[in-house]
C-alpha cells in the first residue's frame, strides 16, 4: 500500500512540474523576456541562453540530467565570454562623433568669472552651468558675460571660442 502512494505521488509531481527539458527552455524564455522588457543590461540574457543550452543538451544527451546544474553554469559563462564584447560594441559604439555633438556650435556665455587661456571656467548653456576651456587659437581672456561658440567637447568640459 505504501508503495503505491509513493509511485501516486511521484506521478503526480512528474505531471505538476515540468520535465527538465521544458524546465530550461521556460527559464532560458524567462529570462531572455527579462533582460529585454524589463531589466536590460544586467544579464538575464546569458543566463537565458545558458539555460536554452542546457534543455537542448539535455536534450539530446540524457545522461547529462544529473549534471543539469554545472552545464546550465558553464554554458551561461561561454555565451558571456562568446558575446560580451560584440555586445559591448554593439550598446556602446565607439565612434569619432560625440553623443553630444549636437551641442558643438552652440552659443554659450562667460558665467562666472573671466575665463584665461589654459585655465578651466564657467559657461551657461541653455540654462545649464558648465566647465569650458578656450580653444588653442584664442589669445585674450574672456570677461563674465561674453558670448563664445562651443567648438568640441572633452570629456566634461567644453572647447569654446569666440569665432562660430
Amino acid at each position: 500500500m505504501k508503495r503505491l502512494h509513493v509511485v501516486a505521488v511521484n506521478h503526480l509531481m512528474y505531471n505538476l512540474f515540468l520535465h527538465p527539458i521544458e524546465l530550461w527552455l521556460f527559464v532560458g524564455v524567462f529570462c531572455i523576456t527579462i533582460e529585454f522588457l524589463h531589466l536590460p543590461n544586467i544579464g538575464f540574457l546569458f543566463l537565458g541562453l545558458g539555460a536554452l543550452s542546457n534543455g537542448i543538451l539535455i536534450n539530446f544527451f540524457n545522461d547529462l540530467v544529473f549534471y543539469q546544474l554545472i552545464i546550465f553554469g558553464l554554458a551561461s559563462l561561454s555565451w558571456f565570454l562568446i558575446l560580451w564584447l560584440p555586445l559591448k560594441h554593439y550598446l556602446y559604439k565607439k565612434n569619432k562623433q560625440s553623443a553630444y555633438s549636437d551641442m558643438i556650435g552652440n552659443e554659450v556665455y562667460v558665467f562666472s568669472s573671466p575665463i584665461i587661456i589654459g585655465n578651466i571656467g564657467q559657461v551657461r548653456w541653455s540654462g545649464t552651468i558648465m566647465n569650458a576651456m578656450l580653444d588653442i587659437d584664442e589669445k585674450d581672456k574672456v570677461e563674465i558675460g561674453e558670448k563664445l561658440y562651443i567648438k568640441e567637447i572633452r570629456g566634461n568640459t567644453l572647447i569654446c571660442s569666440r569665432t562660430h
